[in-house]
């Protein structure tokens, strides 16, 4: 039980970094880039106060295939030792986008920006966040009894791992799925009903 608690508080250390990194990285910006980031932010939130059409079912679909594919990303590095290494990065990214959206909400919209990134953060892509870590979490499991297997020679029962390692994979797909609706259905709902704010 001590283990698992320090491999997730490692991961959670790493989320914390990312989130923090990026949130550092949306204030560094150079002047164009930042005026790029607040065009495409704005442009959105505006669309959303302004009802302007959209299409909810193509960002739906955009959605699910972003989210699942790096789903099973990890899931496929997770078969590997190299899954080790590059699956704790791109936890990291994904953490680092999270914070750098944040950050660069509360740069166009101070104050009010707070209230914005909290509707568009939460629970959707707090929830994906909490999805990558789990399966990373299995992921490093996995590659590290691969590890054990080629070079400490230990034994284990593939066909019973595999079997656990792709319920996993299953039933945090499902999670995404509903992850994705909120963010395409729930979320936009949440950033109108503070419209008021967007200046």
């Amino acid at each position: 039980m001590e283990k698992i608690k320090k491999k997730y508080l490692f991961l959670i250390i790493i989320v914390i970094i990312g989130f923090i990194v990026g949130i550092l990285f949306s204030n560094i910006l150079s002047n164009e880039d930042s005026k790029l980031v607040a065009n495409k932010i704005t442009e959105y939130f505006n669309n959303l106060r302004d009802d302007v059409k959209i299409d909810y079912f193509k960002n739906l679909l955009t959605s699910l295939k972003n989210n699942l594919l790096y789903l099973s990303i990890i899931w496929i590095l997770g078969l590997g030792i190299i899954g080790l290494l590059i699956n704790n990065f791109i936890l990291f990214f994904k953490s680092f986008i999270l914070g750098f959206s944040v950050g660069s909400i509360i740069n166009i919209y101070l104050y009010s920006g707070l209230i914005l990134s909290f509707f568009y953060v939460f629970p959707s892509l707090l929830l994906n966040i909490l999805v990558f870590t789990i399966m990373t979490y299995y992921a490093n499991l996995f590659s590290l009894k691969i590890f054990n297997v080629l070079f400490k020679k230990k034994e284990f029962r593939f066909s019973l791992l595999i079997k656990r390692y792709t319920k996993i994979l299953i039933y945090l797909t499902i999670v995404l799925v509903i992850s994705s609706i909120l963010e395409t259905f729930v979320m936009p709902f949440g950033i109108k009903l503070f419209s008021f704010l967007i200046k």
